[in-house]
């Protein structure tokens, strides 16, 4: 995480849950930048919520860490629940694998996971711009 911060200097981190230390370690070491995290299956002990709707840059951001959703089994329940919040992009986890799908007025995005598996998907990271209530997304892989 310390390296995706390093090269993306952010204006807000959002992490999507497992490891939410991780997460608040980074807040620890970067804390110019606006944190948002949710918890995930793994964080069992730890405080928090498991999903929360943003309004940032003028969208609705729904993120999810995404084990209540199904996730693992199909998009469907997450993409019903994120509509139902107007939501614009859902942001969610779970599955480590790196996801961008775009579908009519909703945008969905697993950024990946930061460390490499073995016989898993490689590293990533997500990245998204807003700007006037317009934005984009973008997966960054890492090499190691």
């Amino acid at each position: 995480m310390n390296y995706a911060a390093e090269q993306t200097n952010p204006d807000v981190i959002i992490h999507l849950g497992d490891h939410i230390s991780d997460a608040r370690e980074l807040q620890r070491r970067y804390p110019s930048a606006e944190y948002h995290m949710v918890k995930g299956n793994c964080d069992a002990y730890d405080s928090g919520e498991t999903e929360t709707l943003l309004f940032l840059g003028g969208i609705y951001i729904f993120i999810a860490h995404g084990h209540r959703y199904s996730v693992k089994s199909g998009l469907g329940v997450l993409t019903d629940s994120a509509r139902s919040k107007d939501a614009a992009l859902a942001l969610y986890g779970h599955t480590h694998k790196a996801l961008i799908r775009q579908m009519p007025g909703l945008w969905l995005m697993n950024p990946g996971q930061m460390m490499r598996h073995s016989g898993g998907a490689p590293a990533s990271y997500g990245v998204v711009n807003i700007e006037k209530g317009k934005f984009d997304c973008e997966i960054v892989y890492l090499d190691s």
